[in-house]
Parts: structure tokens; C-alpha cells; sequence
């Protein structure tokens, strides 16, 4: 359980545990470099990454929200600081929206290794 936490983390393969998922800020790899697994098992795979997504992009901007309502801000404050916050967090919450979906996945429904699978 704490090497697929490290995985998660690293953002690496939900299957081998250690291949790059993504190939640039929002662009991911087809398949894992290292254990060939195809990550978007079907059409539409990623759209239950919205969830993590949204569990995450709460969890990252109540804070910031009630500190603000608490310092008594103006809406207009309210509304940019959060507006900011949320377009400089959005790769990140992308990013480990998928991630933390695709190892949910492989955990609920694991994939067999495949044939040039070091592992």
C-alpha cells in the first residue's frame, strides 16, 4: 500500500507502479514506457476522473474560503483570490484527478500484467 501511495505521489503507472503517466504539464502518455499498459481502458475512461477532481479542487480551495469569509473581504477580493487560486491549481487537480482514478481503478478492477511486463 505505501509503494502505490509513492506511485500516486510520483504520478506513476497504476499497474507497474513505476512508468511516467505524463509526457508534458497536461499531455499523458498512450501507454506506460515501461510496462507497455494501455492507461484509458475505454471511451470516456477519465470522465470519473471529474470526481477525484472535484474532492480535490474542495479540498484545495475551502481553506483559502474560510480564511477569507473569516477576514471579512469584499466579494469582488473573494471572488479573484479564488478565481487566481483556481487557475494556477487546475493542472495539478488534472493531473492527480487522473492518477488518483487510475490507481482507484487498478485497484478495484486489477489488469493482468502484460506479456513484456518486467514485473
Amino acid at each position: 500500500m505505501l509503494q502505490r501511495l509513492g506511485a500516486i505521489l510520483t504520478q506513476r503507472c497504476p499497474v507497474c507502479l513505476r512508468g511516467k503517466v505524463f509526457n508534458s504539464l497536461l499531455g499523458m502518455y498512450k501507454e506506460c514506457p515501461v510496462c507497455g499498459v494501455h492507461f484509458e481502458r475505454e471511451t470516456g475512461y477519465f470522465l470519473n476522473s471529474m470526481f477525484a477532481g472535484y474532492a480535490l479542487g474542495f479540498l484545495l480551495l475551502v481553506p483559502t474560503a474560510i480564511w477569507l469569509f473569516f477576514m471579512q473581504v469584499s466579494f469582488m477580493v473573494f471572488s479573484s483570490v479564488i478565481i487566481v487560486e483556481t487557475i494556477l491549481l487546475w493542472p495539478l487537480i488534472f493531473r492527480y484527478a487522473r492518477i488518483i482514478w487510475m490507481h482507484t481503478d487498478q485497484m478495484m478492477d486489477p489488469r493482468p500484467p502484460t506479456p513484456h511486463d518486467p514485473v
